[in-house]
């Protein structure tokens, strides 16, 4: 019996996510670890109650980092990265202008982590990488599919049947996605302290 020809595999709704490599990032991020320092003092942790994890956040009481005049230049640079990202994903900016809905920081210190969510009512998310030392927790990316389908016992995980992915941040490291792109930390199991920016745009 002749073998059947191996179909074609078409990669449909691919979920792209954007990495940057920010040149000369140490002097940058000296001057931002400066001024998150001084937010931290004055800022108690705005973590939701929602929240089961445990992290230092300014999610909801100092959410707008990015206007105060030592985050210009990060200002700018977020700004430039939401343009390519948006430019890639064939988003039309002359029909409506880039708004900065969001900019917080995140401290991740020994046994610290971060519960799957999403951010409702943006277009683009970003995270950048202040501090990220050596084996400290990755970022995951979850499939949609991961809670609603049962998965069978796979020989290998590939890209077609893994419902998680992850990356492994640098300091400099600038990332974009969608915003309804699921994501996640998980424990980070050392001692040294893991700083993100996030921050979010619509049109």
């Amino acid at each position: 019996m002749s073998k059947v020809p191996a179909r074609a595999y078409q990669k449909l709704f691919p979920v792209p996510v954007m990495l940057i490599k920010v040149p000369n990032a140490a002097s940058l991020n000296e001057k931002l670890v400066a001024e998150i320092e001084q937010v931290s003092i004055t800022t108690p942790n705005g973590k939701p109650d929602s929240w089961a994890c445990d992290v230092y956040t300014t999610l909801t009481n100092n959410n707008r980092l990015h206007e105060r005049p030592g985050f210009h230049d990060f200002d700018l640079l977020m700004r430039e990265g939401f343009m390519q990202f948006g430019q890639a994903m064939g988003y039309d900016f002359t029909v409506e202008s880039l708004e900065i809905t969001q900019c917080w920081v995140n401290i991740y210190n020994f046994g610290m982590s971060q519960e799957i969510h999403h951010h409702p009512n943006n277009i683009m998310t970003g995270v950048y990488y202040l501090k990220a030392p050596v084996n400290c927790s990755e970022i995951l990316f979850h499939s949609h599919f991961a809670d609603v389908l049962i998965r069978p016992a796979v020989y290998e995980e590939n890209e077609l049947n893994n419902p998680v992915a992850s990356l492994h941040p640098e300091p400099g490291d600038l990332i974009f996605f969608d915003s309804a792109l699921r994501h996640s930390v998980p424990t980070n199991d050392i001692k040294g302290e893991r700083i993100s920016l996030s921050f979010n745009a619509r049109f």
